[in-house]
């Protein structure tokens, strides 16, 4: 059996790994020319993830993802602070959950790791036609390939799921973001809120703005990370969110450094350690992108070819469990080829566990982007901000004193 993956993504990647570990002969076709040419910032990885990786992946790439990134040290608490840059209320994580903090990069490249032979970069997948005998790939530069098995883990607008369902999985969620990253200088370090050393935070402001804001300062010394090129500078993601109606046009034909200006327009009379972290962008890192939601995320019938990730159920940033579930994915499948013969039985045996935990990450997503727009108006926001959120600060340190 020859398994076709389009995209080498998280997904497609914890995928081959997934499926080389059971000696299955796996294809990844990636349009990038590299898993360091990669936009993105800092990822979650939530425990379920994790322990995947521990079940179903080489011993070495989870002893380097833990090198690489930081773990739960480095989400204590989520902080919601409003755009005076006062913390309003702060929300522990429990102690038992193991999570990992880890940029894009540094994950990718840790999961490209002895996949040198497998991985066709700089391949830009078209279509696919279906013959007895297998699934015949074609690619704008590159000769067609055939497997046996095709799996559609290229992203939003997967072009495998258009032509498998003929529509496309993502909608848009009227949400816009723009998003950089700042170095952790010192200047930086002494003027943002001290809760974001503790983890990350929510800026709220008028007309329905939001500004999160998560510090990246893994601390790891190590020859094997160091070897690899993965381990990143301590620095600051910020990401700047609007409703549509506060958009002035279309941020996707934009420069970085045009992305960098709208950000500030957009929260220009917001503290001023807050226009700090734009002022101060790594320049040419700043990109903008539309939150997305599946657009039918339902059951379909197909036994040679399936799909995986944000090509079947893209989903905001919000929860932060995007690459994460596209690692329950891409396990989940690989142990379904694995232990049924029949690959029609196991396309659906995925799909339908898929169809399970995939909703409820979705779910998660949703209140943040509810509140964005309620908070649109300024009596809810401030009634928010001033009455309700304190409240609720209140009652929490009342409960952890009781606990303690």
């Amino acid at each position: 059996m020859r398994v076709g993956i389009i995209g080498a993504g998280i997904g497609g990647l914890t995928l081959a790994q997934a499926l080389i570990e059971q000696n299955i002969e796996v294809s990844l076709f990636d349009r990038d020319l590299a898993a360091e040419k990669t936009g993105g910032y800092r990822l979650h990885l939530s425990e379920a993830a994790l322990k995947s990786i521990h079940k179903h992946l080489p011993d070495n790439i989870e002893k380097l993802l833990k090198l690489s990134g930081t773990g739960p040290e480095s989400f204590a608490q989520f902080s919601i602070v409003d755009h005076h840059g006062k913390t309003k209320l702060c929300l522990r994580q429990t102690d038992e959950e193991d999570l990992l903090m880890i940029g894009r990069i540094p994950l990718r490249k840790i999961l490209a790791i002895n996949l040198e032979e497998v991985i066709r970069w700089d391949t830009h997948f078209t279509h696919y036609k279906e013959e007895d005998s297998g699934i015949i790939l074609y690619f704008s530069n590159a000769p067609s390939e055939k497997v046996d098995i095709l799996v559609g883990a290229d992203g939003v607008h997967s072009e495998v799921a258009k032509q498998l369902l003929g529509r496309s999985t993502a909608k848009y969620a009227g949400v816009m973001g723009i998003a950089g990253r700042s170095l952790l200088t010192p200047q930086l370090r002494s003027t943002i809120n001290k809760d974001f050393f503790k983890g990350p935070g929510f800026a709220v402001g008028p007309k329905g703005i939001g500004m999160f804001i998560t510090v990246h300062a893994p601390t790891t010394k190590n020859e094997l990370i160091t070897n690899l090129d993965v381990l990143e500078e301590p620095y600051i993601v910020w990401s700047v969110a609007a409703i549509d109606e506060e958009l002035r046009g279309n941020f996707r034909k934009l420069t970085s450094d045009e992305l960098e200006k709208e950000a500030y327009e957009l929260i220009r009379h917001w503290d001023d350690s807050f226009l700090a972290l734009i002022n101060n962008s790594e320049k040419g890192k700043t990109a903008a992108f539309p939150f997305w939601y599946p657009s039918n995320l339902t059951s379909w019938k197909h036994s040679r070819i399936t799909l995986i990730g944000d090509a079947i159920h893209p989903m905001p940033p919000t929860s932060g469990l995007g690459a994460s579930t596209s690692i329950l994915d891409a396990v989940n499948l690989a142990k379904k080829l694995v232990k049924y013969d029949d690959s029609s039985y196991a396309l659906q045996a995925y799909q339908a566990d898929m169809l399970k935990y995939a909703p409820k990450a979705v779910a998660e997503a949703r209140p943040p982007l509810y509140w964005q727009r309620r908070f649109k108006n300024t009596f809810i926001r401030k009634f928010a901000m001033s009455v309700l959120i304190p409240c609720v600060s209140v009652v929490l340190k009342i409960k952890d004193s009781i606990k303690k």
